[in-house]
């Protein structure tokens, strides 16, 4: 797991969350659409820019290094469309450093489970560096925090709506962070911290659901553009 630095494109400093994922090239992380892409369909208008992941980071400390992006894969169903439900994810290729590829650095590389329709995980960890959370006001984005519980359909009354929901008061920085199941010898990334439900009138937070859009044939798709990049 690692902090996400980067640059918006009216050229704000922000923060996403993000994690190193298993890769061809050893140097993918996975993340968010919407910490590389505004999603408005503005093109290259939208992208974020100048990505720096720190992989361990705490309160400031960079344990092991800095690294750069090289190139982001996201969904078009993103770029174009804003669709929360089934493409709000992306990976971007690290460039190598002198003592070798990130997964080799760190030591390790989070597997992925990416299926159609599946909703349901039992204790599954949802990871992220939050700055804002539900009803807490203690949290300021310097430390990695986690959430454990199950993944449910988000709704059971649209068939089209597979997003993975899990009670979690993570928020804002949060974003990107991976949603892992799976044995301790085989964790694996099901999906990717992206929104909350908000008032519409006055977009405040409303409960603690915390949602990841479907990680079926748009997050297959992603993963195996990086992989052969």
């Amino acid at each position: 797991m690692g902090k996400l630095f980067f640059y918006t494109p009216d050229g704000e400093p922000s923060h996403c969350s993000a994690a190193s994922i298993a890769s061809a090239n050893k140097n993918t992380i996975w993340t968010a659409g919407h910490c590389v892409h505004l999603g408005d369909g503005s093109g290259d208008a939208g992208w974020m820019t100048h990505f720096m992941y720190v992989p361990g980071y705490r309160d400031g400390a960079e344990p092991l290094g800095v690294w750069s992006g090289a190139r982001t894969f996201v969904a078009s169903a993103w770029t174009q469309d804003m669709d929360w439900e089934e493409a709000d994810m992306a990976a971007i290729v690290l460039n190598p450093r002198l003592d070798g590829n990130l997964e080799d650095v760190v030591g390790f590389a989070f597997g992925y489970t990416f299926a159609e329709n599946a909703t349901d995980y039992a204790n599954t960890a949802m990871l992220g560096y939050p700055v804002e959370g539900y009803q807490r006001t203690d949290l300021n984005g310097e430390r990695l925090m986690y959430c454990v519980g199950d993944t449910t359909d988000a709704s059971f009354l649209n068939p089209f709506d597979d997003r993975l929901k899990m009670d979690c008061d993570m928020g804002k920085g949060a974003s990107g962070g991976p949603l892992v199941w799976g044995p301790e010898n085989d964790p694996r990334i099901v999906g990717a911290s992206s929104h909350h439900e908000a008032d519409k009138d006055t977009l405040q937070r409303v409960s603690d659901d915390h949602f990841s859009s479907e990680h079926g044939s748009y997050a297959a798709a992603v993963i195996n553009s990086a992989n052969n990049a």
